[in-house]
């Protein structure tokens, strides 16, 4: 606790450092060759770290304490194809940050729509030999600029919704492991100019941080409006400096009540409203406990390769592909999935429910070669040891799996639930094989009612199932053997270009399940599963860095069956798999998934429903007057024989009571509208009004 401030309430929400410490910050970073940061890039990046001490060098005692440098543990070389990029990395207020409105999986978006404005954005020019590492971006208008940011977060919100990933719950309840990264950008509004920290990597998490701190992701960019401390309408704070602080205080003054323990009154308005701002408060600091201090990284230098042009922007994207674009998982959200699947792996070994081999191989440190010496057992013994770990059926494992995962009760799983648990399954085949393209859209990864019985096989080895599979005579064991089978061929299959998953263009909308069970039927289909998981059984050989007995056709590639035999000239593909294996004899296939319908960004959302809002009160209105003046007139009729008994009264009195429960509802959104406003217009103040520093405000 800083002496200057002792009544400052203290909580786990922290605090900027002290004034002098940030200027040892800027001091540190113009004095260190690595960082090409200027003075007002450091002055906005020292309100974005906290715990500034351990993170530089100084020089000198007391008021005469200069900052000499950054110290080399907390500086990271990134190399990448258009030069190096120097990364500071520290402690991070959950509350700072700012989304990316270039992110360059949207920018496509951007370029495309005539409605929103483009802005233009470059490198920031070089002045002598060093190329600063900050971006500049040019809006005609501070609306534009907001109208720019409302787009990019529509699509960030449609990204999340197809991928159906709960991301702010995770949040909540695990708080952030994984580190986000962030560039400066310098804004331009016509005579304004002001800095600000955008996610290179991280712009979900930084937007849904801030939704659960009560802001909107405008105030990383734009300000806080002054509004939502109690301040007047139409102002903007646009320094950190200037309101972080103030907005922590309050935060850490109601970290420790329960807001459902707050007492609305109901006899006094001015009371209840000041209990319903203390609740609000609370609640926030509830729901953004867990991410209260998150781990990050900063930009502070680039140092770009011999180019006419110094590619910073390129630089930066490279940066952004490796993280959000993987290749070997293309349908998936491979950030999130990876995550996942390290802290299942790691709590399952914590548990000893899997061994150092087995721990080594799902994390990438050991060949998945290594699970046993006959290659195809070898990948039976992968397939089943991600399918315990992520789809176990026993009780303690299942605990362990919902845990982890943050899930609900079994009986209240979901589709997204089934999603997020299909992309852990495929992050960890491909990183225990190594770069394999299996994406979890193409594979049979359980559906939401399989997800809690776990996945149950027969625990044959291959050599025994293809000899229960192929027989003669039908039976319950040989169904269940082509079944295991199957599912322990579909890596090999999805490697070999077999998609079965029902997605794309392809018009076959069947599931994975149904599509394996109808080949299945057939020898043909039985012989299918084995090329396809020896041809799978190569891969893992392969990449482990063995030799393997090369085949007709293209390693990790199956071969077409033909009436009992290989085509050893035609590869199977998707296509050919769906023509071949039409019809489900006996059964009726299952109905099929039309696809998932794009939800309106909410800015669209947001138009339509202000577009409304009069018609809806008028509505309102046109309701509950007739209904004031139906009892009013009855009141006038009261006479002999025209009397309301007192139970009708009572139960007339309880439906009115709920009717104006429902009107304070409303009035309770329509207020908390006040503190999610994002209006662009209220802004009156210059560059000058938000100088770096300013303490008069607190």
């Amino acid at each position: 606790m800083s002496p200057r401030h002792p009544n400052r309430p203290s909580g786990p929400f922290p605090y900027l450092d002290e004034p002098e410490w940030r200027a040892r910050f800027v001091q540190a970073g113009l004095a260190d060759t690595r960082c090409t940061l200027d003075e007002s890039a450091l002055q906005r990046l020292a309100t974005e770290v906290i715990n500034i001490k351990p993170l530089i060098t100084t020089t000198g005692r007391g008021s005469g304490m200069v900052g000499t440098g950054l110290k080399d543990q907390a500086v990271q070389k990134v190399e990448t194809e258009y030069g190096v990029l120097y990364q500071l990395v520290a402690k991070q207020p959950g509350l700072a940050g700012a989304i990316n409105q270039f992110n360059i999986r949207f920018s496509f978006d951007v370029a495309a729509s005539s409605a929103v404005p483009t802005p233009k954005v470059t490198p920031a020019k070089a002045e002598g030999t060093e190329q600063p590492a900050v971006m500049e971006a040019e809006f005609d208008s501070e609306k534009a600029m907001q109208d720019h940011l409302t787009f990019v977060e529509g699509r960030l919100t449609a990204a999340e919704t197809a991928r159906k990933y709960d991301l702010k719950e995770d949040l909540a309840v695990s708080g952030q492991s994984e580190r986000a990264t962030y560039h400066l950008v310098r804004y331009r509004v016509g005579d304004q100019v002001w800095d600000t920290i955008s996610a290179t990597a991280g712009s979900n998490r930084t937007r849904h941080r801030h939704d659960l701190f009560g802001i909107q992701p405008a105030v990383g960019l734009l300000g806080l409006a002054q509004a939502a401390l109690g301040g007047p309408e139409g102002l903007r704070w646009r320094s950190p400096a200037d309101w972080r602080d103030r907005y922590t205080a309050q935060l850490n003054k109601h970290s420790e009540l329960d807001p459902d323990d707050i007492e609305i009154p109901t006899d006094d308005l001015r009371a209840a409203e000041e209990a319903r701002e203390a609740q609000r408060w609370a609640r926030r600091a509830a729901d953004a406990r867990q991410v209260a201090v998150t781990d990050a990284a900063f930009v502070i230098g680039f140092v770009p390769k011999a180019a006419a042009r110094p590619d910073f922007d390129a630089a930066l994207a490279s940066t952004n592909l490796r993280t959000h674009l993987r290749g070997p998982l293309d349908f998936t959200d491979t950030n999130q999935a990876m995550a996942a699947a390290r802290k299942l792996v790691d709590q399952a070994y914590n548990d000893d429910a899997i061994t150092d081999l087995q721990h080594a191989v799902l994390t990438g440190a050991a060949p998945a070669a290594e699970l046993h010496e006959n290659p195809r057992e070898a990948v039976a013994e992968l397939v089943r040891l991600v399918d315990r770990v992520v789809y176990p059926s026993e009780k303690r494992a299942l605990r362990r799996t919902t845990k982890v995962l943050v899930e609900p009760s079994p009986s209240l799983l979901r589709e997204k639930h089934a999603k997020t648990r299909g992309d852990i399954r495929s992050a960890l085949l491909t990183v225990a094989v190594g770069g394999v393209a299996l994406p979890s859209a193409a594979m049979d990864n359980p559906g939401r009612t399989a997800v809690p019985k776990g996945v149950i096989t027969t625990g044959l080895s291959v050599d025994e199932l293809i000899v229960a599979a192929t027989g003669s005579a039908s039976s319950l064991a040989r169904t269940e053997a082509r079944a295991d089978l199957g599912h322990l061929a579909v890596p090999g299959l999805v490697n070999g270009k077999v998609f079965l998953g029902p997605y794309g263009s392809s018009g076959d909308r069947r599931s994975a399940a149904v599509k394996l069970g109808i080949a299945a039927q057939s020898e043909d289909g039985v012989l299918l599963f084995v090329e396809a998981i020896e041809a799978f059984a190569r891969v893992i050989q392969l990449r482990a860095g063995r030799e393997v007995v090369p085949q007709s056709a293209p390693d990790g590639r199956v071969r077409r069956v033909d009436g009992g035999e290989f085509d050893a000239e035609k590869t199977a593909d998707s296509d050919w798999f769906w023509e071949r294996w039409q019809e489900l004899s006996g059964d009726d296939t299952p109905g099929v998934d039309s696809g998932t319908v794009s939800e309106a960004s909410p800015s669209e959302q947001w138009a339509d429903r202000l577009q409304k809002t009069q018609t809806v009160v008028d509505a309102a209105r046109g309701a509950v007057t007739p209904l004031v003046g139906h009892f009013a007139a009855m009141e006038a009729l009261v006479g002999p024989d025209r009397e309301m008994s007192t139970a009708e009264r009572y139960g007339w009195m309880e439906q009115l009571d709920d009717l104006g429960g429902d009107l304070k509802k409303a009035v309770e959104h329509v207020r908390n509208l006040r503190d999610r406003t994002t209006g662009a217009t209220g802004n009156r103040g210059t560059a000058d009004d938000f100088a770096y520093g300013t303490e008069g405000s607190r």
